[in-house]
């Protein structure tokens, strides 16, 4: 908890009181004094102001509250009932004192009631943090990631798929990991934040719903910038005036949609701060951060910041980078009448550069260059205001409008000879351009994506006869999401060309954005109510029922969710179910038409004529009947309160379906056969004379992939120990995971040898299977007198497996030349009649570490001084540790050493 005394103000954050603090109170009509025991509940509480030793709250939460005969009492507060406390402090704290100069400050992620976890004040700060993305690294299952910032990140949770935050190691593609990465909400003060509308992609139409595009890899390093489907790049969301994150990896409350996989809630404030000045250098990145908190008057503050940041791949050249520019405004407003109002804004710039590494001609240059601009507002009103009753408490809405530019751009110098490409946009056989023998291929996507974001609910509370504490709210969210940009386009054959005579390709044209895409339309309807129950034998009871009905681009989804606790003592005892959705994206859903292109004939006479014959057939390639996935989520735990430490100990079981993955489909052309004229040194002429039956494979993405996800998940938060000024946490989780596509998305592959019989073999697609096991502890020494904190942090990687190669050689059937498909009986599959279709066996392949485990630490010191500087020291792998697995290949999940240092001035 933050606490500090400035002109004999007293401030606490809405996170919680400070540990032992003695208030002094009236409830139910009688004055108590005694000792806030802080827990994790009173983080719920909402501050309405506070001065003169005062502090006043209001929010669903509960206080343990130790009277001053040493008996602890449980104090429920209802949503709109407000409490005020007078602070009795028992020692003279110095004006200024700062943050981690106080004895109570939170240094680790903290589970709260269900499957909650939050992370705020000093734990921000556990890593060195240039983005959230940093932050997200200390949740169970997560580990310190190899430091790179000019590769975009994302975050699963609870699943083996992939690596959790995305760092330099090779960055999962595939349905998987995809859905996981794309299921995931990110809210900053309950205002969705939106990928869904990110069009920058080059190939939609033919590639999978999760490819990667637009990245490079030079000598400098690896770039890859923010991709569409993958979730919100958490490279552009500095950690400054964050107050506190929370965690959502179960199930969430009714209110909050279009997710499958969790639910990251950011929260910021404003407050009177002095101006700080923060600087931070780690490899090649280094971070200057300026905010400054105004307080207008007893009601309202403003707070601003600037934050920049540059990072180079490799700070020894600066082929591949990254810079990020943020300019945030946030005003926040409280009245006695019951209005309080939130309003922020915010700027920004990011730019990713790949350029041309000089030692290689042929190298690829990528430019992306996106701004965006952001508008939030959050107001609400309490009725319950000078006690007058009413069935709702509280009305509140939350707004929010972002709008962005995004251009990218892709070059490379090609010299290849002239080359025919397909330029036709309807069916046609025609003569086809060629390019020219040597030059800049050059491909933009230019996106301009438009999110709104409104949600307006209503509160109450109730407190039955029998003492049932009811919090119910209902209400309706829309969400609007449109791309207005110019689209994808680009040089002469800049996405394919064809060398040889009678064959065929997948072919691309240019794409408006605005034109062509149509605006997705969220809209939902919800109602919650939370139960909370306290039995005479001290034993508490609770609730969160919630039932949401979506409409999600016509596509209904009705979604109960329920989470449940029953506290006996120290032990608890909790559970919780629920379905939840997701929506596909823009770039999903519009992909433009799919365009076949088949050279005919190519004739040349050097110096009078070329002369390509070219014939196009094109197949409308939006995706409108694409549904949204869901996911049901089920979880189990068990909490323990020690004298010394409290134990949370979650199982969960999660089943994905309807995710998004692509398929084959099988198409049939009715190819030209032409005459063609040859006369002298003129242009040949060309006559259609017939058709014959062709085979090609295009692909679709569609709602075909299912998997799984079950784990278990152990979280201590150990108390400190005075004698040592010590802290300990300590996390762990395993988890399996499986997944594969729906039954009937087959695999076709063509024989390596030409077979007369068969064009294609069809087999089932492949499944995976994968599992990982970590842990980590923390160890942080906090001397609050001197304003000291050393902290250890360790990673342990247990276990990572993965199994591949266990898929059916056999065919379990063909397509012939005449687009026929023929299944394949089960006892027939292995016949020698289909030997050309006999895929080559591999070997069953476990990788990964399954006998051996790692072990890394990391160092970080933080030094705070009177005169207003604060210093902080970090090392990533302190002992210089080398990994390598069973292969003796180096395990690309651990961090290797680097050193990185932040200072900030308070003025």
């Amino acid at each position: 908890m933050k606490v500090s005394l400035l002109a004999g103000v007293v401030f606490l954050t809405a996170g919680g009181f400070m540990s032992a603090q003695k208030v002094e109170f009236f409830h139910n009509g009688q004055l108590k004094k005694g000792t806030i025991i802080n827990n994790n509940a009173t983080g719920k509480c909402k501050r309405l102001f506070m001065e003169d030793f005062k502090v006043s709250f209001t929010g669903e939460c509960e206080l343990s509250f130790r009277n001053e005969k040493n008996k602890e009492e449980t104090i429920i507060l209802k949503e709109g009932e407000k409490l005020d406390f007078k602070i009795l402090p028992d020692r003279a704290v110095p004006p200024g004192t700062s943050e981690i100069r106080i004895e109570d400050v939170q240094l680790t992620a903290k589970k709260k009631q269900f499957s909650e976890i939050v992370i705020q004040q000093e734990a921000l700060q556990n890593l060195q943090s240039f983005s959230i993305g940093d932050v997200l690294q200390q949740l169970p299952g997560q580990y310190v990631q190899q430091f790179d910032n000019t590769r975009f990140k994302n975050i699963v949770f609870r699943t083996a798929s992939g690596s959790s935050v995305t760092s330099s190691g090779s960055i999962p593609g595939g349905d998987d990991f995809g859905n996981r990465a794309f299921g995931v909400q990110l809210m900053v003060n309950d205002i969705a934040l939106s990928n869904n509308e990110n069009m920058q992609s080059y190939d939609s139409a033919n590639s999978s719903p999760f490819g990667i595009s637009f990245s490079t890899s030079t000598r400098g390093g690896n770039l890859t910038p923010g991709q569409p489907n993958y979730g919100v790049d958490l490279r552009e969301i500095p950690t400054e005036n964050i107050e506190s994150i929370e965690v959502i990896q179960g199930i969430p409350d009714a209110k909050y949609g279009d997710l499958t996989s969790g639910l990251i809630k950011v929260t910021t404030t404003a407050k009177a701060s002095p101006l700080r000045l923060d600087a931070s250098l780690r490899e090649g990145t280094y971070q200057l951060g300026l905010t400054k908190g105004f307080k207008i008057n007893h009601n309202n503050a403003l707070n601003a910041s600037i934050d920049y940041m540059n990072s180079l791949s490799d700070p020894r050249t600066n082929l591949v980078g990254y810079d990020r520019t943020n300019v945030n405004l946030l005003w926040s407003s409280s009245s006695k009448s019951g209005f309080r109002n939130k309003l922020s804004a915010s700027f920004s710039t990011n730019t990713s550069k790949g350029k041309r590494d000089p030692d290689d001609i042929d190298g690829m240059i990528i430019n992306v260059d996106n701004k965006s601009f952001s508008i939030g507002n959050n107001i609400s009103y309490f009725f319950g205001q000078n006690g007058r009753k009413s069935f709702f408490k509280t009305i509140s809405a939350d707004i929010g409008l972002s709008y962005a530019t995004q251009l990218t751009e892709r070059r490379y110098w090609l010299n290849q000879g002239a080359r025919p490409y397909g330029t036709a946009t309807e069916n046609d056989v025609y003569y086809a351009p060629y390019t020219p023998p040597s030059y800049e291929n050059q491909a933009f996507a230019d996106g301009k994506p438009l999110n709104i974001y409104t949600n307006l609910s209503i509160n109450g509370t109730k407190l039955t006869a029998s003492k049932w504490a009811h919090v119910y709210s209902m209400g309706v969210n829309f969400r609007y999401g449109d791309n207005l940009g110019k689209g994808r386009y680009g040089t002469a054959g800049q996405f394919t060309t064809i060398t040889t005579a009678g064959q065929g390709s997948n072919g691309m044209r240019d794409f408006n954005y605005r034109d062509n895409v149509f605006a997705s339309k969220q809209y939902a309807l919800y109602i919650q109510d939370n139960i909370t129950k306290a039995f005479a034998n001290k034993h508490i009871f609770r609730a969160n029922l919630g039932l949401r009905y979506d409409l999600q681009n016509s596509y209904s989804t009705v979604s109960p969710r329920v989470n449940t606790s029953y506290q006996m003592g120290n032990f608890s005892v909790r559970g919780g179910v629920g379905l939840t959705s997701k929506a596909p994206s823009l770039n999903q859903l519009y992909t433009s038409p799919r365009y076949f292109d088949f050279l005919l004939g190519d004739y040349r006479l050097p110096g009078y004529y070329s002369a390509a014959i070219m014939q196009t057939v094109v197949t409308p390639g939006d995706n409108a009947d694409l549904k949204p996935s869901r996911s049901w989520k089920t979880e189990i735990g068990v909490d323990y309160r020690f004298p010394f430490a409290t134990f949370n100990l979650t199982a969960y079981y999660n089943r994905l379906f309807d995710g998004f993955t692509t398929m084959s489909v099988p198409k049939i052309m009715d190819k030209a056969m032409v005459n063609v004229t040859i006369t002298g040194t003129q242009i040949p002429t060309f006559e259609i004379v017939g058709t014959d039956k062709f085979n090609y494979l295009q692909n679709r993405i569609v709602n075909g992939f299912q998997s799984t996800d079950k784990g278990l998940e152990l979280m201590a938060n150990f108390k400190k120990i005075e004698a040592l000024n010590l802290v300990i946490g300590f996390n762990a989780s395993y988890v399996e995971t499986s997944g594969q596509k729906d039954e009937g998305l087959y695999k076709f592959k063509a024989p390596e040898i030409m077979d007369k019989d068969f064009q294609y073999g069809i087999y089932n697609d492949s499944k995976n299977k994968s599992s990982m096991a970590r842990a980590s502890f923390s160890f942080d020494y906090h001397l609050a007198s001197s304003g000291l904190i050393i902290g250890l942090r360790t990673d342990h990687f247990l276990s990572d497996r993965t199994l591949t190669g266990a898929n059916d050689i056999y065919p379990i059937g063909y397509l012939k030349h005449d687009g026929e498909i023929q299944m394949i009986p089960e006892n027939d599959r292995t016949n020698p009649k289909y030997q050309s279709l006999f895929l080559k066996p591999d070997a069953e392949k476990l990788s990964g570490l399954y006998n051996k485990t790692l072990h890394n630490v990391h160092l970080r010191v933080t030094k705070d001084f009177l005169s207003g500087f604060r210093l902080s020291v970090y090392v990533s792998n302190v002992f210089n540790l080398k990994a390598y697995d069973e292969k003796g290949y180096v395990y690309a999940n651990f961090t290797s050493t680097s050193f990185g240092a932040n200072i900030s001035y308070k003025f």
